[in-house]
């Protein structure tokens, strides 16, 4: 008898503690999904990070890869509703090498961000996130003039 009583709330008892446990994209504010492209200079970005950052100051800063110009964050990645700032960085080997403060015996590879100050920290950049809507946002940066030089030495060119 006693064991009969014991398997229905040993069962009951896992499956409250596994819906508790349980989350899901009620949690938090509603997000969407993104997708887009990104050029440099008329070339689609290597590869990078972009950032959404909220307009009204919100919590929600989201991040994603760029690989080959193009950038993907799922639903449960992306950014909250309404109008964003977005930070858009790339970094390249300078060819030289730093020192590890983790590891002395093994320098790190130094890299420059290749991108100007007005797609990151100074940026101008905006998406305005719908709610159910088509999230694709494509950047064709163009460096200022005076910037123009400085990419062109940066790359080889």
């Amino acid at each position: 008898m006693l064991r009969r009583l014991l398997v229905p709330r040993s069962l009951s008892v896992a499956f409250t503690l596994t819906a508790i446990g349980c989350g899901g994209a009620a949690d938090g504010p509603p997000r969407e999904p993104v997708y887009g492209s990104v050029k440099f200079d008329g070339k689609l970005l290597e590869k990078g990070l972009i950032t959404f950052t909220p307009a009204d100051g919100g919590d929600l800063v989201v991040s994603g890869l760029i690989l080959d110009g193009q950038f993907s964050l799922p639903r449960h990645e992306g950014p909250g509703l309404g109008p964003h700032r977005v930070d858009i960085w790339s970094k390249q080997a300078t060819g030289k090498t730093l020192p590890n403060p983790d590891d002395p015996g093994n320098p790190i590879e130094e890299k420059k961000e290749i991108l100007p100050p007005q797609f990151n920290i100074k940026s101008r950049l905006a998406a305005d996130v719908a709610k159910g809507g088509d999230n694709k946002f494509d950047y064709d940066l163009r460096p200022a003039a005076g910037d123009a030089k400085k990419v062109a030495l940066k790359s080889g060119r």
